[in-house]
């Protein structure tokens, strides 16, 4: 499914639409009848205003609203469709934080804050933190409408340490129900852009359509790649995404042994949909695809992570 920019105008317009539709299946919900003087029938909606008409007449708007109701809101609610110039319609999400399941997915990684501090120098030695590689496995659900011939996307990444830098970023294939293993230690924080691989902070995915390439970074830079050049009419949806964090907490009982020691644990977690709008995407302050342009471009390889192991 495209998504793009849609004018303010044109969501304030589907957001009255829908008050409208809504307002509408108030009013039309089998309000009371009574007879009129004329031999016509007279309904006092909900909001007070009457409506003649014989029997059918009243029937079939009441019932034209709530066909209204059952069958498009969901479109007025999600979509606005406008045509652009003289020949091209575009259908795009109208609310702001509409999110689509499988195109952007943000998850945290933290491998190593229970003994080295993280660059905002949260953890080290004595600190509940991560303590090993996290695993993140994407599969690649099956899209057929973006890749009618075999489903494939192209997942792109971008790492962040929790000192808000992008340091790492690229792009990567997936076949239709594959499953693909990065390591975060190894393939996602080993070649950071600046400073020292990163021990703690964000990993953000982007699915786009596999027509418009899946182009990794080259690792002597130069080249412009795929996650440095997504337009948002390239998003598509159909992956997923986990992770594994392990962690050493510490604790408080002096009974535990060792006293006062560590208690490691391993979990998984899903990585989370979030709402992905154009500044978020394309914005040239903090947009995600400017600033791995960036590092594409200009960082003479580094910052340029590695795409793990399947297809």
């Amino acid at each position: 499914m495209r998504r793009c920019s849609v004018p303010a105008s044109r969501v304030k317009a589907a957001k009255v639409g829908l008050a409208v539709v809504r307002n509408r299946q108030r009013t039309f919900r089998d309000p009371p009848v009574v007879h009129s003087d004329l031999g016509m029938l007279q309904e006092a909606d909900l909001s007070g205003r009457r409506r003649v008409g014989n029997r059918q007449q009243l029937r079939e708007e009441r019932m034209s609203w709530k066909r209204i109701g059952n069958l498009t809101l969901s479109a007025v609610l999600g979509l606005a469709v406008w045509h652009q110039g003289t020949s091209a319609t575009r259908v795009c999400f109208a609310s702001d934080d509409v999110t689509i399941p499988g195109v952007y997915e943000v998850s945290y990684f933290d491998v190593s804050s229970s003994f080295t501090p993280s660059q905002q120098g949260y953890g080290g030695p004595g600190h509940s933190g991560g303590n090993g590689d996290a695993l993140l496995h994407s599969v690649d659900v099956g899209n057929f409408e973006a890749d009618p011939t075999g489903g494939d996307l192209c997942e792109n990444i971008y790492v962040f340490d929790d000192d808000q830098e992008l340091q790492e970023c690229c792009s990567c294939q997936l076949t239709a129900d594959s499953v693909k293993t990065y390591s975060t230690i190894n393939d996602l924080t080993a070649n950071p852009q600046f400073s020292s691989p990163s021990g703690v902070g964000v990993i953000k995915i982007v699915t786009t359509n596999i027509s418009f390439g899946c182009i990794n970074g080259s690792a002597t830079g130069g080249t412009l790649a795929t996650a440095g050049s997504i337009q948002p009419s390239w998003l598509a949806e159909g992956l997923t995404s986990w992770l594994n964090h392990a962690e050493s907490i510490a604790s408080n009982n002096p009974g535990f042994t060792p006293p006062y020691g560590f208690v490691t644990s391993t979990s998984v977690s899903h990585f989370a949909p979030a709402p992905l709008d154009v500044g978020e995407l394309t914005s040239v302050t903090h947009g995600l695809v400017p600033a791995c342009a960036n590092i594409e471009l200009h960082a003479s390889g580094r910052g340029i992570c590695h795409c793990g192991i399947g297809s």
